[in-house]
C-alpha cells in the first residue's frame, strides 16, 4: 500500500487567457490537486470548478506569487494555461516530495504545432521545466532545500507558445526559491504502467519507402501471406521515390485489398514518412516495418497477440536470409540490449496510436538512426510499456556496400552523440575513458585490416565509421560522447 503523499495545490499562470488545458489535465489526475487556482486576465466562465484569480497580463506574476502564497496544501506546483500534464504528474511530484524536498522538477515533452514532437527537457534548470515547490519556501531567504529531479516526461509543452516558454508560474517560482539554496538530488524512474488489456480493433501496417521498387514486392508479398486473423490494413507511404515504387504498390492490390499508397514527398526522412502513415493510419494500432526487408509469416500476428500487454512492442531481427555472409553483424534481440532503457527498432515495432500521438510521434529530427531509440525512451519516460515479442520475426537486409555501410554507421554515431545530449539527465550514461581509449587503440591497431580480407575491412569500415560519427555528433551537440 502506497504511505500517504503531501497534497499540491496548482497554479495554473495564462496571461494569455487559455487555461482550458492545463485545467483539463489536471481534473484527470491520478493524484488529485489539492487546489487548481486559474491566474488570468480573462473573464472566469460562470460555474467554474478551479478557482479564478483575476489579473492583468503585465501583474500576472505578482498574482501567481499570491496565488501560491494563498494555498493551503503543502506544495505548489505551476502550470502554463496551455500545458498538459499526463495523468500521474502529481502522483510523480508528490513520491519524490515525500521526504520533504524543497522543490521537485520533472521532464517535458516538447511539442510543435502540429502536435508532432520536438524534443525534451530534461536537464535540471527552472527555465522550461515543469516543477513543484514546498509553500513553506515561498518568500523566504537564507534557506537550504533538496532540489529533486524526476527523470520523467510528465508534461506536454507547444513550442509555438511564446507564452508558455517565458510563463509567469515558472517566472513566480523562480524569484520564490531564488535566494534558497538548492541541493540536486534524483528520483529514480517508477516501473511501466500495465498494458491496454485488450485487442486491437484494426491494425494499420505502415512502410515508409523511398526507391525501393527492388526491395518491395518481396515485403509485398510477405504480408499478403501473413497469418493474422485480425483485420488490418496496409499503407505504403511514399517519401519522394524517383523510381517505379508507387506502380509496385498499386500492383500488389489484389493480393492486398486494403493497400493505400500515401504521399510523402514534401521532405526527406523515414521519420517523416512514418508520421505521415500515423495520420492517415485507420486502425487503432499500427505496426511498422520496411520496404527492403521480409516479414516472416506469423509477424503481424505476433504483434497482434502482444498489443493487449504493452503499448509499444519490438519483434525480432533475423538477417540470415537476406544477408547470410555477415551472419557477426546480427543485430540483438531486445533482450539483451544494454544502452540505458530496452528499445523496439524501427525497422520491426508497433504500437498503439493514441500512445504515439501523446508521446508526438517519431521525432524528424533524428536523421539516418536513433529514432527508434529516442521513440522508445520517451515512450518509457512517459510511463508507458514497452514490450517484446520474440516471434515476431522480421527477415533483415544488411547494407551490402561499403559506402553505404559507412554511412550508416556513421549516422548512427552521430544519432548516438545526440541522444546522450537528450537523455544523460534521465540516466543515459557514455562510454567510460577505458572503453573510449580502448576502441580507439583497437581502430588503429587493426588499419592493416583495410587491405587483407573484404571480411575485415567491412568489419573496420563499421567501427571506424561509427566512432566518426561519435565525434561529428559530439561537435554538434556540444557533449563529450567519443
Amino acid at each position: 500500500m502506497e504511505p500517504p503523499l503531501p497534497e499540491i495545490g496548482v497554479v495554473v499562470a495564462a496571461p494569455e487567457g487559455e487555461w482550458e488545458p492545463a485545467v483539463r489535465s489536471l481534473l484527470r489526475q491520478s493524484l488529485p490537486p489539492a487546489a487548481i487556482t486559474v491566474v488570468t486576465p480573462a473573464d472566469p466562465p460562470p460555474e467554474p470548478r478551479p478557482h479564478f484569480a483575476r489579473c492583468a497580463p503585465e501583474t500576472a506574476a505578482e498574482a501567481c506569487v499570491e496565488a501560491a502564497r494563498a494555498t493551503r496544501a503543502p506544495y505548489v506546483a505551476f502550470l502554463h494555461g496551455a500545458d498538459e500534464a499526463l495523468p500521474d504528474w502529481l502522483r510523480h511530484l508528490a513520491r519524490a516530495a515525500a521526504g520533504g524536498a524543497g522543490l521537485v522538477q520533472c521532464g517535458t515533452l516538447r511539442l510543435r504545432a502540429d502536435a508532432l514532437v520536438e524534443g525534451i527537457t530534461l536537464e535540471p534548470g527552472l527555465d522550461g521545466a515543469a516543477y513543484a515547490v514546498r509553500r513553506d519556501l515561498l518568500g523566504t531567504t537564507g534557506r537550504t532545500a533538496v532540489w529533486v529531479t524526476v527523470p520523467r516526461l510528465l508534461v506536454r509543452r507547444r513550442t509555438d507558445d511564446t507564452a508558455a516558454t517565458v510563463s509567469a508560474a515558472r517566472a513566480a517560482g523562480a524569484g520564490l526559491v531564488r535566494d534558497t539554496r538548492l541541493v540536486p538530488s534524483v528520483h529514480a524512474p517508477f516501473a511501466d504502467v500495465s498494458g491496454r488489456g485488450r485487442a486491437p480493433d484494426l491494425v494499420s501496417v505502415v512502410i515508409p519507402v523511398r526507391d525501393g521498387s527492388l526491395t518491395l514486392p518481396a515485403q509485398l508479398r510477405a504480408l499478403a501471406s501473413q497469418t493474422c486473423a485480425a483485420p488490418w490494413e496496409v499503407l505504403v507511404v511514399d517519401n519522394g521515390s524517383t523510381d517505379a515504387t508507387r506502380e509496385v504498390a498499386e500492383k500488389a492490390r489484389p493480393d492486398l485489398p486494403g493497400l493505400r499508397v500515401i504521399d510523402a514527398s514534401e521532405r526527406p526522412g523515414e521519420s517523416y514518412a512514418r508520421n505521415r502513415g500515423i495520420a492517415a493510419a485507420r486502425g487503432d494500432f499500427i505496426a511498422f516495418c520496411d520496404a527492403d526487408d521480409v516479414a516472416d509469416p506469423g509477424w503481424l500476428a505476433a504483434l497482434t497477440e502482444a498489443a493487449p500487454d504493452a503499448d509499444l512492442i519490438g519483434g525480432s531481427l533475423d538477417s540470415g536470409v537476406l544477408s547470410p555472409a555477415y551472419a557477426d553483424e546480427q543485430p540483438v534481440p531486445m533482450t539483451e540490449q544494454t544502452d540505458f532503457l530496452p528499445f523496439a527498432r524501427g525497422a520491426n515495432c508497433a504500437a498503439w496510436k493514441d500512445m504515439l500521438t501523446t508521446i508526438g510521434g517519431w521525432d524528424e529530427n533524428y536523421r539516418g538512426g536513433g529514432e527508434d531509440m529516442d521513440l522508445s525512451w520517451r515512450a518509457h519516460l512517459c510511463g508507458y510499456r514497452v514490450g517484446y515479442a520474440h516471434d515476431a520475426r522480421m527477415h533483415y537486409r544488411l547494407r551490402a556496400e561499403l559506402s553505404s555501410l559507412a554511412r550508416q554507421k556513421w549516422n548512427y554515431g552521430r544519432s548516438g552523440a545526440r541522444l546522450y545530449a537528450a537523455y544523460r539527465h534521465a540516466g543515459f550514461e557514455r562510454r567510460g575513458n577505458r572503453t573510449v581509449v580502448m576502441n580507439w587503440s583497437w581502430l588503429l591497431l587493426h588499419t592493416p585490416d583495410l587491405a587483407r580480407s573484404p571480411s575485415l575491412r567491412r568489419r573496420w569500415i563499421r567501427y571506424g565509421a561509427r566512432l566518426s560519427g561519435f565525434l561529428a555528433g559530439s561537435a554538434e551537440r556540444g557533449v563529450r560522447y567519443l
